[in-house]
């Protein structure tokens, strides 16, 4: 298993499990429905699960008086979770929404000014709206004032033999064979799935954060209420 590999090398593989000739001349005419199901395959896969060795940091540099900033292109909008600001030694994750209230404190449309930014929202043009809009610029000595966006990014072309597959090439090559095998009413197409669907759940398991069993942890502390009763020696 393994990610990065080439599109020629995914393309072997997938002959290989689906027994059909590994020579190019004989896969001529195959070539492209063989490279656009690995291509389908992955961006499925991508868009499933949240990949940890997909996921991005990419900067942007408030500017003063800039109130939209565009987005990186290799992130992706929908998947955005987090965006934060420098301010001073540390990041601070910006509120989410830009709504009446805030418009009222500070009205962006009269280009009211203020620091530091504090709300942000994805505007209908896709840009990053921030608010305040900031009354200075970014420091390249301390790095106040940028702007860090956390997501996970596009996946990279697959289309020349070189290209490689940002998914792992095991999970690819099975689950497209065991859809080519099962066009061809291969007996074996089930197999493979079942193959491929036990290496999606494996990789998945492996890749999800561990739940941490504390001894005791249910364990009832003792009560500190007022006694039932109180002794009291004889005679006294």
């Amino acid at each position: 298993m393994a990610r990065g590999t080439t599109l020629v090398k995914l393309l072997d593989d997938l002959r290989v499990e689906c027994r059909i000739s590994l020579n190019p001349a004989h896969n001529v005419q195959n070539r492209d429905a063989q490279i656009k199901t690995l291509q389908r395959k992955q961006e499925w896969f991508w868009n499933d699960f949240a990949w940890p060795h997909l996921r991005v940091e990419r900067f942007l540099e408030l500017q003063a008086g800039q109130r939209f900033y565009d987005l990186p292109v290799d992130l992706d909008i929908t998947r955005i979770t987090k965006i934060e600001v420098r301010d001073a030694v540390r990041y601070r994750g910006l509120c989410w929404g830009i709504d009446a209230p805030q418009y009222a404190t500070h009205d962006s449309e009269l280009g009211n000014r203020a620091w530091p930014v504090r709300h942000c929202k994805i505007s209908e043009n896709e840009q990053l709206e921030v608010w305040p809009i900031p009354d200075q610029n970014f420091d390249p000595a301390t790095h106040e004032g940028r702007i860090k966006v956390t997501g996970i990014r596009h996946l990279r072309a697959l289309v020349a033999d070189s290209d490689r597959a940002d998914i792992d090439d095991q999970l690819l090559v099975l689950h497209c064979a065991a859809e080519f095998l099962a066009a061809t009413g291969a007996k074996d197409a089930q197999v493979k799935m079942d193959q491929a669907t036990n290496l999606y759940a494996r990789l998945r398991g492996q890749l999800m954060p561990k739940r941490v069993n504390k001894l005791f942890v249910n364990r009832e502390k003792p009560r500190r209420g007022r006694p039932i009763a109180v002794y009291r020696p004889s005679g006294s």
